[in-house]
């Protein structure tokens, strides 16, 4: 499955509707970078089809900051701003139709209908620190 689409009338991301997928090993697993930050930066991204965020996370003092558009407009800036998030940072640049070089893909659940809900972190969380 690639980009998800938000659709209230098939609800495409219901549980009941999504199949598990391969085995891929802890390797795998492993190899993927998935860090904690806290989003410094929330600007609109209006040339994007679908609506749109991009948002820059601090990652800490290894990673450092990173862009990335989101569609996680179901969160006001306000909402956004120092708000912890988990994202994947080794999974290499994307550049979209506009140009914008997305660097990272802040992770979330589906909502049924495919709205993005992003994970909680504690409070006390470092930024840039494992997830595991």
């Amino acid at each position: 499955m690639g980009q998800h689409e938000i659709d209230s009338e098939t609800e495409p991301y219901h549980p009941s509707k999504m199949e598990r997928k391969e085995y891929i090993g802890i390797g795998e697993f492993l190899s993927i970078d998935m860090r904690t930050g806290i989003i410094d930066d929330v600007k609109e991204f209006p040339e994007m089809r679908k609506p749109s965020y991009k948002i820059r996370v601090d990652f800490g003092p290894v990673i450092g900051k990173l862009w990335s558009s989101a569609q996680i407009t179901n969160y006001t800036r306000g909402q956004l701003i120092g708000r912890k998030v988990v994202g994947a940072v080794n999974l290499g640049d994307k550049t979209l139709p506009t140009g914008f070089v997305s660097q990272f893909l802040v992770l979330g659940a589906l909502e049924p209908d495919g709205t993005v809900r992003l994970l909680e972190l504690p409070d006390d969380t470092l930024p840039g620190s494992t997830v595991a």
